[in-house]
Parts: C-alpha cells; sequence; structure tokens
C-alpha cells in the first residue's frame, strides 16, 4: 500500500478534472477495465477510503498515480481522458501565503537558509556526459522497456517498474549498474501490489534521459525508439546491449508444448506498441542472421525455433533471470 510516511512522500502535480461528468466518465472507464473497485485497489496498491475521496471529487489525484493508470487504458479512450483533466503545482493553494510570509520575514529566511546549505550533505552525482558504455546502453535499453521519468515541481524522478517477485533480482541487475555510474547513489526499492517499482531521484539522471538521449518526460509508448546516439555509434555490441535491456523488461521466454511437437517448441517474444521501435529491433537481429516474425499490427516480435534462439541468446541474451532460468537447462 501507499507509503504513510510524510517525511518519504514525494509530492507531484495534481490532476483536476474539467467537469463533473469527466470526472464521473473517467471512473465509468476504469470501472469497465477493471471489473470492480476491489480488483482495481489490488492492482494499484490503494486504499478503498482515498480511492473513494478520488472518485467522489473529495480529492484531487497525484500525477505520476494519473499516469500510472493511464499505461493501462487504450490509446483512443487515453486521448479523451487527457483533454478532460488540467494540472496544478502541489501545494497551489499554499503558494501565495507563503509568498507573503516570505516577504513579511525575509531575513529571517535567509538566516535559516544559510544554515541549512552549510550543513547539507553532498548529494551523489550522475555525470551526463559519461561516455557510452554497454552498462549505459543496457540501462537505455530497460528504460525503453519499463521505465519512466519525470518533473514534479523541483522533484525529477526516474523510475523502472517490473513484477514484484518475477524481477526482484533483475533490479539488483540495475542497481549495480547505476552505483557503477555513481557509487554514492542509492536508489530506492518499493512494492505496490504486485509491482516493484526502482526509483532514482536526479534531476542529473532525468536531464540525462531527457536532453542527452531525447526521451519525452511523461509517457513515450507509441514514440520511443532506440537513441540516435546509440545507432549512430555503429556500434553493434552497445545496440545489443540496448536491446537486451528492451527484451529484459518487456520480452519473454515461451514453450508451446502441443502434441505436433516432439518437444516443447521454444519462442522469445516481444510485444510493444512502438512501430518504429520494432522495426528497429527487427532490422537489428536480421542484420546479425537472426529471422524474426512479426505480426500484421507489427506490435508483436517472435524469434522462433531451437537454432534461432540459440543464435539471439549468444548475440543478445539476458540479464534478467526470470528469463535465465527458463533457458539454462535447454543447453542452447
Amino acid at each position: 500500500m501507499e507509503n504513510k510516511n510524510p517525511s518519504k512522500k514525494i509530492h507531484p502535480s495534481r490532476v483536476f478534472f474539467k467537469s463533473d461528468g469527466d470526472r464521473i466518465n473517467f471512473f465509468n472507464t476504469l470501472k469497465v477495465k477493471f471489473g470492480t473497485w476491489k480488483n482495481f485497489s489490488k492492482i494499484f496498491g490503494i486504499y478503498k477510503s482515498k480511492l473513494e475521496r478520488y472518485r467522489y471529487g473529495e480529492h484531487s489525484m497525484p500525477k505520476d498515480f494519473f499516469d500510472e493508470i493511464l499505461l493501462e487504458i487504450d490509446s483512443e479512450k487515453r486521448k479523451n481522458i487527457e483533454n478532460s483533466v488540467f494540472f496544478k503545482d502541489h501545494g497551489w493553494g499554499r503558494k501565495k501565503a507563503g509568498r507573503i510570509t516570505y516577504s513579511r520575514h525575509k531575513r529571517i529566511f535567509e538566516i535559516g537558509r544559510k544554515i541549512a546549505s552549510a550543513n547539507a550533505k553532498p548529494k551523489y552525482h550522475f555525470d551526463i556526459n559519461m561516455p557510452l558504455s554497454p552498462e549505459l546502453c543496457e540501462l537505455i535499453g530497460a528504460f525503453i522497456g519499463d521505465g519512466f521519468t519525470n518533473r514534479y515541481g523541483g522533484n525529477y524522478i526516474v523510475q523502472f517498474t517490473g513484477h514484484s517477485v518475477l524481477d526482484r533480482k533483475y533490479f539488483s541487475v540495475l542497481t549495480a549498474i547505476l552505483k557503477g555510474m555513481s557509487p554514492n547513489c542509492n536508489p530506492l526499492l518499493s512494492k505496490r501490489g504486485n509491482t516493484l517499482r526502482l526509483t532514482i531521484n536526479s534531476k542529473e539522471m532525468h536531464l540525462l534521459l531527457t536532453k542527452r538521449f531525447r526521451f519525452p518526460a511523461g509517457l513515450k509508448t507509441y514514440t520511443v525508439q532506440i537513441p540516435d546516439e546509440i545507432v549512430n555509434s555503429g556500434n553493434l555490441n552497445l545496440i545489443n546491449r540496448c536491446i537486451r535491456g528492451i527484451f529484459d523488461t518487456d520480452g519473454g521466454v515461451y514453450f508451446d508444448k502441443r502434441k505436433s511437437y516432439k518437444s516443447p517448441y521454444i519462442r522469445i517474444g516481444l510485444q510493444i506498441l512502438s512501430r518504429n521501435l520494432i522495426g528497429q529491433i527487427y532490422n537489428y537481429l536480421q542484420m546479425q542472421g537472426i529471422n524474426p516474425t512479426l505480426t500484421r499490427k507489427i506490435t508483436n516480435l517472435q524469434v522462433n525455433g531451437r537454432e534461432n534462439c540459440k543464435k539471439f541468446i549468444e548475440t543478445i541474451g539476458f540479464s534478467n533471470r526470470r528469463h535465465l532460468d527458463k533457458i539454462e537447462n535447454l543447453n542452447l
């Protein structure tokens, strides 16, 4: 459930509906999508009482929670919902009073600011211009698959999400990569429902992703692709490590056990809504002798058969234990 310790909360922008009708339509859409409010509460890890305050318009909703919900809504309905809301910074009602208080007691505030600055602990540092490396490219791939970044007031968040059980070991891999870039960084691991989150509160990491690699802040589902800097490097090792990060987070290993096969038929699959991204991956796999197939909607890529999957594992590979455990006894 949600963290109840106020000292550890990050206060994002708040979501307001343009009318009561818009709010009612939004929650009706959620009811149809998730079946029951009990099921919705379980998936998103929210108490019934808090959900009801959102439903009845008693409280505004945090934007990061709103964005998380939108990820589960189909694109057409999502556009209508986004047009029915507007945003305000957290504490917007207190800011005017705060400015008045500051103007009356400016000298006291300045003294306190100097004391706080002198006692502040040094922050960890991410070098925005760090050289491209296999580890950085793999992290970028993981971000493409299951990452999110945004700014909420003065707070900058970079977050990776995964399954609370199946991806726990993989988050240790991501943490090790982050600490390799910034030894003093302290990624925060939290669990809500069946979702595990790895959060880095860092303006520099946010800027590395949004300014250097040009990922959009907020939702990126339909437009994301392998960044130009990695593509233009011409280094297949770096490109493959980025693709590995994508498969670690958004891919899977499957076995077709129908009787028509003498033994379980292995498939490595990837489902992504960005056509540009899936086209990039398809081309790079083909270039290296791996023969993937695409669905008609071009959102699902598969590597089929033992020899094809063996080539994939030798060329791209996995770092996520949930995938490695499935293939380690196959002698590929």
